[in-house]
C-alpha cells in the first residue's frame, strides 16, 4: 500500500526502473495498460517553445512567446484533450495545457521590428474603433504579446 497520509487508501507504491526507491502514486494516475501516445508526437521531457500570445494565468503563472518548457504529458483539461500537451515552463509553479498549434520543437522566429514579448509600446497611428468595441487610441500604452496573427 501507499505510505503517506495523502495516498493511504487511494494509491499504491511503485518501483519505476529509473528510480532508487518506490514512489507513492494515486490510483487515478496509474493504468494496467500502456497509455496513448502524447499528442503531436511529443515525448515526456521534450523541450518545446511557446508560439502563442503572452498570457497570465489565474494562478499567476505566465506563458510568453518564445518561452521554453518541457512536455509533461497530454493536456488534462477538457478543452485541450487530444489537441494539446501539458508543459512546464521556466519560472512557473505548475504545468500549463497548451494547444499543439501554440507549440514548436524549434525556437520561433523573432517578433518583427525587434520587439520582445512583454515589452511596453505606445500606439502612434490614427485612432480606430472595432466592431467589438475595442479601440486603438493615439498615445495608448500596451505590451507586446507576440507577432501579429490573422485573428488580431
Amino acid at each position: 500500500p501507499a505510505r503517506s497520509d495523502t495516498h493511504e487508501g487511494k494509491g499504491v507504491q511503485v518501483m519505476f526502473t529509473h528510480n532508487k526507491a518506490g514512489v507513492n502514486c494515486y490510483l487515478s494516475s496509474l493504468s494496467a495498460a500502456a497509455p496513448e501516445p502524447i499528442p503531436g508526437g511529443y515525448q515526456a521531457g521534450q523541450e518545446v517553445f511557446f508560439t502563442g500570445s503572452c498570457q497570465t494565468l489565474w494562478n499567476g503563472d505566465k506563458v510568453v512567446y518564445g518561452g521554453r518548457g518541457k512536455v509533461l504529458g497530454p493536456a488534462r483539461s477538457d478543452t485541450h484533450e487530444g489537441k494539446g500537451v501539458q508543459v512546464m515552463f521556466t519560472h512557473n509553479k505548475g504545468g500549463v495545457d497548451c494547444y499543439l498549434t501554440e507549440l514548436s520543437a524549434a525556437a520561433p522566429e523573432p517578433i518583427p521590428g525587434g520587439y520582445q514579448a512583454g515589452q511596453e509600446v505606445f500606439f502612434t497611428g490614427s485612432c480606430q474603433t472595432f466592431a467589438d468595441g475595442d479601440q486603438l487610441v493615439y498615445g495608448d500604452c500596451g505590451k507586446v504579446l507576440g507577432p501579429a496573427t490573422a485573428a488580431t
